[in-house]
This record gives structure tokens, sequence and C-alpha cells, in this order.
């Protein structure tokens, strides 16, 4: 069999892994305070520098240091969140939230704490401030945000700090992290922070009211991209066939001679 169909089965692999990616990325394009991802691929190259006469590559099952560098096979070394900051867009209600420069919300979680960019905040029958999939919104003191039992407007400041009209309501919670690719996705746009890793408060937080923070994705490069990426997986995949029916008819050529 030819080594060529291994490095084009592994180049459809990689393209794969990327449409994965693009197609999540671009499902979540208009998901408030969503993060794209990224990935990074690794080349194997097979160093044969040591063993003395060059030559002698040329008897390895897979001698890749000789070809061309597109040519290389790889593999999916891990994938990364891109946590650059979305756009904000007003929206003109009182409830929603959006961090400007560092931080995120905390809110409770079904086994724990979660931490969300998504600020598209409501209010319970129960009053209390909870996220737009009914998970309490935490304040500083690590309790549910309950809202006064008053009539007026809610007013959230840059700081965090809420209030109904001039009573104070509570401060929001919004923490860092030091490492954030540490953080792993909960689903709707939140993170758990895993064993280990620590919330810490954010010094001077920039809260924007009746603002929501839009997803960091372009969808139309985004497209583009996922368009690229199918072409190159469909001249992988023909490769493949390319190379299988060269094998079969080496193996019918063979059968004939003998």
């Amino acid at each position: 069999m030819a080594n060529g169909i291994y490095i084009a089965m592994q180049g459809a692999r990689v393209q794969e892994h990327r449409l994965d990616t693009l197609s999540h990325d671009l499902a979540n394009a208009q998901t408030p305070g969503f993060k794209r991802q990224a990935a990074i691929y690794r080349q194997v190259h097979n160093d044969v520098s040591k063993m003395g006469d060059p030559k002698q590559a040329m008897g390895l099952h897979h001698p890749v240091r000789f070809l061309p560098e597109d040519r290389l096979p790889v593999h999916l070394e891990e994938r990364y969140t891109q946590f650059e900051q979305g756009a904000l867009r007003f929206s003109g209600n009182d409830l929603d939230m959006a961090l400007d420069g560092e931080g995120f919300f905390t809110v409770q979680g079904p086994e724990g704490p979660l931490y969300t960019r998504n600020g598209t905040f409501t209010m319970s029958r129960e009053g209390l401030l909870v996220t737009h999939t009914g998970l309490p919104v935490l304040g500083a003191d690590g309790k549910p945000i309950a809202m006064p039992d008053t009539q007026g407007r809610l007013r959230v400041s840059r700081a965090g700090e809420l209030f109904i009209d001039d009573q104070a309501a509570g401060r929001l919670n919004i923490v860092r992290f030091a490492d954030l690719q540490a953080l792993q996705r909960a689903g709707d746009s939140n993170w758990q922070a895993p064993a280990g890793l620590e919330p810490e408060p954010v010094a001077a937080p920039n809260v924007h009211q009746a603002h929501v923070e839009s997803a960091n994705v372009d969808p139309i490069r985004t497209m583009v991209e996922l368009i690229k990426t199918n072409r190159i997986f469909e001249l992988n995949t023909r490769a493949i066939q390319a190379y299988k029916a060269m094998d079969d008819q080496a193996s019918r050529d063979v059968g004939r001679v003998t």
C-alpha cells in the first residue's frame, strides 16, 4: 500500500476536526458571550538524521522527512478557546449586562459555581436575578442576588453594584482567572473551573447595563473557512480513493504477471 494514503487519511481527519470546530462556532455566532475555538496541529516529522547514511531513511515505513512541508502528516494536538472581547450591543433591557474587559459573572450551577460572559439576565418568580436558563446570579457575598420587594427601576453601576432607585440590592460577583485555558466549557456560554483553579475578584470591573456582549465569531469569515475546509476534506478523500484504485490495479497486475 502506498504511504501517501496514510497522509491523505490523516489530512482528512484533521479537516474533519476543523469542520467540527467551525460548525460549532458558526452555530453559536448569535449566542451572547460565546467564545470561538481554535485548534493546534502537530506535524509528524520523523527525524532520521542521526541514523548515519540518509539513504537508510528509504527503508523506513514512513520516510516523511523527505516529503514537502504540505505533505507532512499532522494530528490534532489540542483545542483552545480564543477569549477576545466580543462587541457590545445595546439591547435596551435594564436586566441585560455586559462586561467590557476581563472578568466573568458568577452563577449557581447544579454542581457548584459557573462563570459566564452572557449577561442576558431576567427575574424569577421568587425575585431572584437569574440567567436565561434559570440559574441564580451570585453576588459578592456568594449568595443569589434577591431584588427588594419594592417598586422602582433597576440601576447597575459600572462597578457591578445593583440599585432599585436608590436602595442597594446587591453587588455582582465578577471574577477573573489566572489561566483562562484551564476553564472547562459547561454549555450555554458557561464555564467551570477545575479543582485548583481559584477565581480572583476583578478589582475594577466595567459593567454596561442594557448591553449584551456578542459572540466573538465573524459569521462571514467562519463560513468562508467552513467552505474552504470542506473542499480540502473532499480533496483528501479523493486522494484516498485514488491511492486505493492504484493499489487495486497493482494487485491485479501482480496477479496477472505471476
